[in-house]
């Protein structure tokens, strides 16, 4: 590739495209698409990578990770491609080699540029994006435009004023308006590290994730997305753009007092970011079948004794992990799982495990064993039979929350976002806000609405990725809408988000301004309404024998040992003080579950009467297998199943709004119903813990009751990722069947990247 004449830029500190950028402009009036692909064994798809070598014709441009001296060009063998090393002068200009890279992309030709990220060699192949559409080549992004200009330094605002006009100018090449684009501003001083920007760029948009890049001295961001790391939110069916600005200092004796600005545009591919392991070296997952405790046991000695003698390295810590996912037995009467962070936590967890299966307490009496890490193991599993999901009710959302999760199911957020209003659904603005007490401050609708696209995802999550299949379904509080939304019986769940935002029930009938309380208490306009429930540990029976003498005070809810009183903060003071109990205040303000919620239950009850999806009006239509059947809905509002049709589904729902709940009541009747295994499915674990107590509780009632187990797959404080693996290590020592695909491919070094079975299809352009 001929890179002899440089960038043309002017010396007043404004910029000028280059002759390349004028061609191109001239050339079409349509923006430039040019498909970039990353060219590592991880992000390479193997098809993606054969049909690449099917080109004949290529370029291959070495990038130098250091200014040195010009040198020679490499004479290639016949069987491979020209390869070119940029002088000193072009190692500054990114937008020159782009230039003539588009020259050969021109003429047909596959460009390969190579440097290096940290001592590691690096890849980008380019091509024209019309050509790569032909070969369905799924792009991981794409050049659309770029410009670039010199400063003159010393000179007041010329470097900001300057920045911004080739910016402007790459932006206008691209067709895009600074409104629909993120902008990172880098200093790259050499064309090494212009590369490296470059392919940072490309991973973020392949991997949609909005962080600040390595190198980064300014972050502009004028569609107001957040400034931290994170899922890259955008509007629904909107390609996402980003803006490059790299800003070389230049250091040769005739440009002393010049910089040069560079701007790049690039737009979102159909290709996605190979998703990252979910278990590897720092986060290691043994699972371990066996047909009796004793074969636990060799088999537990067995890795013991590999570790010893085995190199505390990576690549040994994936062989072991290869091979016990190997050896696992899905149809195995009993298992266990060891999760440790490192290979010496593994040999402790192992020996703690081992001391575990000694213990008569553990093996003969089916007391599950479960250790900070994750470790876990039950001789007594509940198996699959009465698995439950759980959906917990308002304010279990919290700021972040498991803002890495779509680094390892990036397929799976891929088609949530296509579904509907990624951004919309989990109340990004408020979630995933710079200021983390943005999160706090959310109204009873955005927390509803958040609340319920967490139990979403997660259930998409279990179901769809890990192919879990429960068998009942309930849910605490307003939970009960999320079991309905979450699992496939609404037809159009994402309407709820508008409808929600928008509706009166919860911005100010029992929200708010609290319409419902002021009707109920029959308070005028300029009667103040002081709002709060407290949670408090005490029997149901005594608060309900105080409540006549507290009219303006209510039992919310009743929850194991303890109980939720809401209304008037002095009324509800003054019971506790008369109860002789002290109680947390929630400090939110929902009349939900207290008598002013009934002035309002039609409403409600109208706007949970929703249409259906023709396959949960025909039970035979869910059978997927012949031993599979419907998921049992529970509601708090009645004994038996929930019947599903839109005005029994409506009902229930408003009914459990606008009655107290007694979450005690409806665990007891889940439970024999045939519930025995709660996951609770959502933000944190809210409910998992109330599970166990009212459990426990009524066991030891009565010795014929079963055992039950609460599990949940996400926790407030903890790594989103482990947190899950804990999830799922459970569900395996309790004999769940569940797909291990998600854990087991990506420690096969062969192993194609991880789709979680949910295809990427096209992107906007």
């Amino acid at each position: 590739m001929n890179l002899a004449y440089p960038l043309a830029m002017t010396h007043n500190g404004q910029a000028e495209t280059s002759i390349a950028d004028k061609a191109i402009a001239d050339k079409s009036a349509k923006p430039l698409r040019i498909a970039v692909l990353l060219g590592d064994a991880v992000n390479l798809d193997s098809h993606s990578a054969q049909v690449l070598g099917t080109f004949t014709e290529r370029e291959r441009v070495q990038i130098c990770a250091l200014d040195a001296a010009p040198s020679t060009t490499q004479e290639p063998t016949a069987h491979e491609p020209k390869v070119h090393e940029p002088s000193v002068y072009e190692q500054r200009s990114l937008t020159a080699l782009l230039g003539q890279a588009i020259t050969a992309i021109e003429q047909g030709k596959l460009v390969e540029l190579t440097f290096n990220d940290g001592n590691q060699p690096q890849s980008l192949y380019l091509l024209d994006g019309l050509r790569a559409a032909k070969l369905r080549l799924h792009a991981h992004a794409f050049i659309a435009g770029f410009a670039a200009g010199n400063e003159t330094t010393g000179v007041a605002n010329a470097a900001v004023e300057n920045a911004a006009t080739v910016a402007n100018a790459a932006l206008a090449a691209a067709k895009r308006s600074p409104a629909q684009t993120v902008q990172h501003q880098l200093v790259a001083n050499t064309l090494n590290e212009a590369f490296v920007a470059l392919r940072q760029g490309v991973t973020a948009l392949a991997a949609r994730t909005q962080a600040p890049l390595k190198g980064t001295t300014d972050i502009k961001q004028t569609n107001n997305t957040n400034h931290q790391a994170g899922y890259w939110f955008s509007d629904q069916h909107q390609a996402r753009v980003l803006c490059l600005n790299l800003v070389a200092k230049t250091s040769h004796q005739a440009d002393e007092s010049r910089n040069l600005n560079q701007s790049l545009v690039l737009t979102q591919g159909t290709q996605l970011a190979a998703p990252k392991a979910l278990v590897d070296e720092n986060r290691l997952f043994v699972p371990i079948s066996g047909d009796s405790i004793n074969e636990l046991k060799a088999k537990l000695f067995q890795l013991l004794s590999s570790l010893d003698i085995g190199a505390l390295d990576t690549s040994f810590a994936s062989h072991q992990l290869a091979f016990w996912f190997e050896r696992y037995d899905a149809n195995a009467p009993l298992a266990l799982v060891l999760m440790a962070a490192s290979i010496d936590d593994l040999k402790l967890e192992a020996k703690a495990m081992l001391a575990a299966l000694e213990n008569d307490a553990v093996c003969h009496h089916g007391q599950h064993f479960k250790t900070p890490a994750g470790s876990c193991f039950t001789a007594k599993p509940l198996g699959d039979a009465g698995l439950t999901f759980v959906y917990p009710g308002v304010g279990t959302v919290y700021a972040n929350m498991f803002n890495n999760l779509h680094e390892y199911f990036p397929a799976l957020y891929h088609q949530l976002e296509r579904e509907g209003d990624l951004s919309a659904m989990l109340q990004s603005p408020q979630i995933y806000a710079a200021n983390v007490k943005t999160a706090a401050g959310m109204s009873l609708s955005q927390q509803a609405i958040s609340g319920v696209g967490a139990s979403y995802l997660f259930t998409k999550l279990l179901t769809q990725v890990f192919n879990i299949k429960p068998k009942m379904a309930l849910g605490y509080s307003m939970g009960e809408a999320a079991m309905w939304a979450s699992l496939d019986v609404w037809q159009t769940p994402h309407a709820m988000i508008n409808a929600t935002e928008n509706s009166d029930i919860f911005n100010h009938a029992i929200s708010g301004e609290l319409t419902a309380v002021r009707r109920a208490w029959q308070l005028a306009d300029n009667e103040a309404i002081v709002w709060n429930s407290f949670v408090v540990r005490a029997d149901s029976h005594e608060i309900k024998a105080l409540l006549p003498e507290f009219p303006r005070a209510y039992l919310a809810i009743t929850q194991g040992d303890t109980c939720v009183i809401a209304g008037c903060e002095a009324s509800c003071k003054a019971l506790l003080a008369t109860l002789g109990k002290r109680g947390i205040a929630a400090n939110r303000v929902t009349a939900m579950h207290t008598a002013p919620a009934m002035l309002v239950h039609g409403q409600v009850q109208d706007f949970y009467t929703q249409a259906l999806k023709p396959e949960a009006l025909e039970p035979e239509a869910l059978k997927a297998a012949a031993q599979d059947l419907p998921i049992r809905f529970i509601s708090a509002a009645q004994t038996a199943p929930v019947t599903v049709d839109s005005h029994s589904i409506g009902r229930a729902i408003a009914d459990t709004f606008c009655s107290p709940l007694d979450f005690s009541a409806l665990i007891q009747n889940a439970t024999e119903q045939g519930a025995r295994l709660f996951v609770e499915v959502g933000a944190d674990r809210q409910t998992s813990t109330l599970i166990d107590k009212i459990s426990h509780a009524h066991a030891s009632q009565s010795t014929a009751n079963a055992a039950t187990a609460a599990i949940a797959c996400n926790a407030k404080g903890a790594d989103a990722i482990t947190s899950l693996l804990k999830c799922l290590a459970q569900l395996i020592s309790h004999r769940v069947p569940l797909s291990l695909a998600p854990l087991i491919q990506p420690l096969s070094a062969n192993a194609a990247p991880l789709s979680s079975a949910v295809l990427p299809e096209g992107e906007p352009l």
